[in-house]
């Protein structure tokens, strides 16, 4: 009754699986916050908003890091207040 051992788990993936233009839009949303530094007022907010508007139903993954990015602009622009 020889017992082999457990087979070793692969090593972890570092590719997510999501395409690479979803994952550049995403990083767009992300990075659309800055436009707050270059003068737009409220482009912190803005920047995002449009980004998850305009990307939403074409990539989901972008669309869901626009909301990510929106939510946490709004919040520290609410808590700066």
């Amino acid at each position: 009754m020889d017992q082999l051992p457990p087979a070793a788990a692969p090593p972890p993936s570092h590719h997510s699986g999501v395409p690479v233009p979803e994952r550049q839009w995403g990083m767009f949303a992300h990075l659309s916050a800055f436009s707050a530094c270059v003068g737009i007022p409220f482009g912190n907010i803005v920047g995002p908003l449009i980004m998850f508007l305009i990307k939403k139903d074409e990539y989901p993954f972008g669309g869901a890091q626009a909301k990510e990015a929106l939510n946490f602009n709004i919040s520290c622009t609410l808590y700066g207040l």
